[in-house]
Parts: structure tokens; sequence; C-alpha cells
């Protein structure tokens, strides 16, 4: 969870200012006690950047929580895009369904389809649409390595997986779980950072933002 702002995002925010749909979501989010664990300008200009390449079309996101992440991610694809996106929570499924009627989310332009319920059993749905060109995860730190074995059957070469949270609130730099942290969670993402980064079909990368960003590409075929 992100509370105190990092001296880059601190820099960030000196330098660019957030637009008013964010902020409108994370006002929300405020009133909900549950700011703080969507992503920040940091990460968010970050998909954004992303988004706004041209071979960048088709989007699924995986936990939406009140759609902060999708709004950053139409904010670079505008209209020629679509995100498919995954929310279990019931609450965040609502929040995520008024954030993607304001207005101003309409105004961007991209498409956006919602699936409520088990993200594992939408992406069974959802697969049929793709292949796709970007994959963000920001869902259940226990699912990173299923939520990759998914995006690496269904991205296209050159496609982006994106995930957040990687660093487990800095429990990866341990060499084992601290009591706080269940097991199998630090474990599932220890296996997944190991997995993606020996992994021929990606090149990976950490972006060292508070919690830690992995983009990984996959490669082009010969």
């Amino acid at each position: 969870m992100r509370t105190d702002p990092s001296k880059e995002q601190q820099l960030i925010d000196q330098l660019f200012k957030k637009p008013q749909l964010i902020q409108w979501i994370e006002e929300r989010l405020q009133n909900d006690e549950r700011l703080g664990i969507n992503i920040g300008s940091q990460e968010g200009l970050i998909l954004q950047t992303l988004c706004s390449q041209k071979n960048v079309e088709k989007v699924v996101e995986i936990g939406t929580q009140f759609g902060c992440s999708a709004s950053w991610m139409a904010m670079g694809l505008k209209s020629r895009g679509i995100i498919y996106t995954c929310e279990k929570d019931d609450i965040c499924a609502k929040e995520a369904l008024k954030t993607f009627a304001h207005p101003e989310f309409s105004e961007l332009g991209s498409k956006v389809e919602l699936f409520h319920g088990d993200a594992r059993e939408n992406l069974k749905i959802i697969s049929e649409k793709g292949p796709f060109d970007l994959v963000f995860i920001d869902a259940n730190k226990a699912g990173y390595l299923d939520y990759y074995q998914w995006a690496r059957e269904n991205l296209k070469p050159g496609g982006y997986l994106v995930a957040d949270n990687v660093y487990l609130f800095g429990t990866m730099f341990l060499e084992e779980a601290p009591e706080k942290t269940p097991k199998k969670m630090w474990s599932v993402m220890k296996q997944f950072l190991q997995e993606i980064f020996e992994d021929p079909l990606f090149n990976s990368s950490l972006i060292p933002t508070e919690e830690g960003l992995l983009i990984a590409t996959k490669v082009l075929e010969d």
C-alpha cells in the first residue's frame, strides 16, 4: 500500500497535475479508506505511455478496483482502444462502473468491458477476444503466477506484460517470508519473478517504483 509518497512521487507531483478524473477517483478511495491500494501517478504515467503507442489497442487488466489504472490506460488508448478488465470485489466492481460511466472517462473514447467475478474464470472468456497487446496485473498476489501463464499464452508478440506490487511490500528483498507475510503469497511472487526473468519468450525489467513495477515484452517472432 502506498502511504507516504516517495521522493520520486513527490517530484512527479511537482511537475505534473493529476487529471480531474484521477483526483475524483482518489477522493472516493479516500472516503472508502482504500486510498493507497491504487496505483500512483508514477505508475499511471508509465501505463499511459505504453498505451499511447499505436500498436497497443487491446488491453486486459486483472484487478481494476475503482477503475484508476483503467483510466490511466484509457488516456493513452483513446478511441482506438478497448480494455477488458476483471474485478472480484463487489464494491470495487460497482465503483469501477461508476468511473467508466463518468463523462470525463467517456470523453477519452476508449471502450471498456468489466468482468465481475473470479479473474481465473473470466480470463477463459476474455481469451476468446485475443490476442492482446498489453496485460496489466494488479490483483491478488497469490495469483500472479497463474496470470503470468495466461498472459504468456494470450499476448501478441511484441506485447507488454506489466505487473504492479512485485516488491510485495519490500519482502522480495528478503531470503524468506517474514512472519506477517503469507508464505504462499511470498513464494508465488518469488517464483513469478524467477520464471519470467528466465523465460526466453520475454525481455523483462523491474522499474524501481515504490512498490516495484515489472515490465516485460513478449519477443517478436523471427
